[in-house]
């Protein structure tokens, strides 16, 4: 004879990006190896594998994780954390003046994606010529993060490149996996500044997984002999934005 089944729950959640609704159950003991193992790595790759691998086996339906944006899998991701080990999150930060350590409880769903309202997808250089933009997903943002070698601005080009999904002007549409990246590369070097400036607004509108939070440090401090002790009153408001910011 076998051994008994767990009953697994379900719950629904909406995609940010496009609202869809998925079903899905909190991530198991299995999934919680696979991530241990992929943090004890401390390889930026391998915690990404094993990111996308837990969200595939979490989620039910037609979910397309690779070309998903980052801020989409970072949600979903906190969703099933949330429903496998509890609602508050439990941070830890050092207090700059005393540096004692303050502590700090969130409550994940008070975590949002939060939408610019001047955001857009299109953007247009001028009255004949435009570019329709799509958000980078976590193997981009991964790649950028660990080369090392490569300076902001070389980063930033190859952002833009990787996420333009295709130039547009009145009669034709030109989409970017028609087009080599040196063709790509010799379009962003013809815009003018502000034009290019445009496009790099893209990444700073898009939507983010962010919350804004307040640090009040309470700790005593030692005060010279004979004194007493003094509460440290240290406060700062600050704003968490990725889903590495909600596990620090």
């Amino acid at each position: 004879m076998g051994l008994p089944t767990v009953a697994v729950p379900e719950y629904t959640l909406a995609i940010p990006s496009s609202g869809k609704e998925v079903k899905y159950r909190p991530f198991l003991v299995k999934e919680e190896k696979i991530l241990l193992l992929a943090m004890e790595s401390e390889k930026t790759e391998e915690i990404i594998d094993a990111t996308k691998t837990i969200i595939e086996n979490c989620v039910y339906g037609d979910v397309n994780i690779e070309a998903m944006p980052t801020f989409d899998v970072e949600y979903i991701f906190l969703q099933l954390r949330a429903k496998a080990k509890g609602e508050v999150i439990d941070l830890k930060y050092k207090c700059p003046k005393c540096e004692g350590e303050i502590s700090l409880n969130i409550n994940i769903e008070e975590i949002n994606v939060i939408h610019n309202k001047e955001h857009t997808k299109d953007i247009k250089l001028n009255e004949e010529l435009g570019v329709m933009m799509k958000y980078p997903n976590m193997e981009l943002q991964a790649s950028m993060a660990m080369r090392e070698d490569t300076t902001e601005i070389e980063k930033l080009f190859e952002t833009v490149v990787a996420c333009i999904d295709y130039i547009y002007d009145k009669e034709t549409t030109y989409p970017s996996k028609d087009h080599t990246k040196k063709e790509m590369v010799d379009f962003l070097e013809s815009l003018t500044d502000d034009q290019f400036q445009k496009l790099s607004g893209f990444f700073e509108t898009s939507p983010k997984l962010q919350h804004d939070v307040e640090l009040n440090c309470k700790n005593k401090n030692k005060l010279p002999k004979g004194k007493g002790k003094k509460e440290c009153a240290y406060t700062e408001k600050r704003t968490l934005e990725g889903l590495n910011s909600f596990f620090a």
